[in-house]
C-alpha cells in the first residue's frame, strides 16, 4: 500500500442554499414502486396495495404531493372530462421519468432549505470543487465577517446533481451573497493499495470528504519514480539503475522519496517497499555479480558441475539486462586470489582439489 499526505487549506462560505439528498430510507419510496409495477397507481389501489389503514383521501394528499415533487403526473382524463364511476372522484397517475429513475433505483430525494458551511477545495484531483456541506443554525454576523458574492466555485453546480462522501445531492438553488469564513487546514490523503485508490480529507482526524481517484497502486508507483530526480528510474523497464555498492547488494529495496510529486502536487515524504534495482553499466553489472559470487559462498563445492550451476543461478537477476560472462571454479577461485577477504571463500573452492590430490 502506498500512502501520501500533506497539508491543504480548504476554503468554507456560509452560503443560503436549497438543496435535496438522495435517500434509500424513505416510505414514499415504495409508492413509486408500486406504480410503477402496476404502470399507474390511485388513492384505491393505494389503499388496497400498501396503505389500508390510511383513508382514500389521505392517499389521495400523498400521490398530489408526489406529482408537486415531479416524480407522478395525472394520467389523461377521457375525452368527456371525467370517468363514470366513483372512482373518477380520484385521479389516476402515471411515473415521469424522474419517477421511473427513483423507482429503478428504489431511491428518493429529500428537499431542504437553510444556510449551509460549503467547503470548497481547488485541488486539482477532486473533480467536483464542493466537498462537503454543513447546516448551521444561525448565519455569522455580518459585522464580523466578509459578505461577498456568492464564488464560481458554488454557484456553478446549481441544478446539478454532487456526490459528498457517497451520498447524492441535489443543489437547487443558491442565494447570490455569502460569508467567507477563516479557512480551514486539513490533511490530503491518498491511499493505493492494488487496484483502488482513495483520496481524502480529514481535520483533526474528522473525515471531511472522500472519493476514489482512477489510479491503482502500480501506477501511482511509476508516476512517483519516475518524476523523482533522486534516483535514476528506467520506466520501461520499471527499475532503479544504481551503481554497485558492496554493502547492498539487494535487487529490491526500501527507497525513501524526499519530495513525491503525483499530478502536479508535492507530497510528505514517503518510504517505497521492494523496489526493484538493477546495475547502472555494463561495468557496475560485472562488479555486483561478482559480490554476489562472493557473499553467498556458503558452501563446499566439489565439482565443476555444482559451481556452474550455483554461478549460473547467481546472474539470472542480471543477465536479461547486461551480458555477463559467468566464470567457472578455477577462474573465479583465481579472481579471490585478489582480495584479501577471501580466504574462507577460497577454501570453500579449492578443497575439492586438495582432497583428490
Amino acid at each position: 500500500m502506498i500512502t501520501l499526505k500533506r497539508n491543504e487549506d480548504i476554503e468554507i462560505f456560509q452560503v443560503e442554499l436549497a438543496l435535496k439528498s438522495k435517500t434509500k430510507q424513505s416510505p414514499f419510496i415504495s409508492i413509486l414502486i408500486l406504480a410503477q409495477e402496476q404502470e399507474e397507481v390511485s388513492a384505491e389501489t393505494l389503499q388496497e396495495n400498501l396503505l389500508t389503514s390510511l383513508p382514500v383521501r389521505a392517499c389521495e394528499n400523498l400521490l398530489k404531493r408526489l406529482e408537486q415533487q415531479g416524480y407522478l403526473q395525472k394520467e389523461q382524463s377521457d375525452r368527456f372530462g371525467y370517468r363514470q364511476t366513483y372512482q373518477d372522484t380520484f385521479a389516476n397517475y402515471l411515473l415521469t421519468d424522474f419517477g421511473q429513475q427513483s423507482a429503478t433505483d428504489k431511491s428518493f430525494w429529500i428537499g431542504e432549505k437553510g444556510v449551509y458551511n460549503v467547503f470548497v477545495s481547488k485541488s486539482n484531483l477532486v473533480k467536483q470543487q464542493i466537498i462537503r456541506t454543513e447546516k448551521v443554525e444561525r448565519a455569522e454576523d455580518n459585522r464580523n465577517t466578509n459578505i461577498l458574492r456568492t464564488p464560481n466555485e458554488i454557484s456553478k453546480y446549481e441544478n446539478q446533481i454532487l456526490t459528498i462522501n457517497k451520498t447524492e445531492v441535489m443543489i437547487e438553488d443558491v442565494e447570490e451573497k455569502c460569508f467567507q469564513l477563516k479557512p480551514v487546514n486539513c490533511v490530503m490523503e491518498i491511499q493505493a493499495k492494488e487496484n483502488e485508490t482513495v483520496l481524502k480529507f480529514s481535520k483533526d482526524n474528522q473525515l471531511l470528504f472522500q472519493t476514489n481517484l482512477e489510479a491503482d497502486e502500480n501506477n501511482l508507483q511509476t508516476e512517483l519514480l519516475s518524476n523523482c530526480e533522486e534516483f535514476e528510474y528506467h520506466q520501461d523497464k520499471k527499475v532503479i539503475l544504481t551503481d554497485f555498492n558492496k554493502d547492498n547488494i539487494s535487487f529490491n529495496r526500501k527507497i525513501k522519496i524526499g519530495k513525491p510529486f503525483f499530478q502536479r502536487i508535492i507530497f510528505n515524504p514517503i518510504e517505497l517497499e521492494n523496489i526493484s534495482h538493477i546495475p547502472s553499466d555494463q561495468r557496475n553489472a560485472e562488479l555486483w555479480y561478482s559480490e554476489l559470487l562472493f557473499k553467498n559462498l556458503n558452501q563446499y563445492f566439489l565439482d565443476e558441475n555444482s559451481f556452474d550451476e550455483y554461478a549460473v543461478e547467481l546472474a539470472k537477476p542480471i543477465q536479461p539486462h547486461f551480458k555477463l560472462s559467468v566464470p567457472n571454479r578455477n577462474k573465479f577461485a583465481e579472481q579471490l586470489s585478489k582480495r584479501e577477504d577471501a580466504f574462507y571463500q577460497i577454501a570453500k573452492i579449492k578443497t575439492i582439489d586438495y582432497l583428490n590430490y
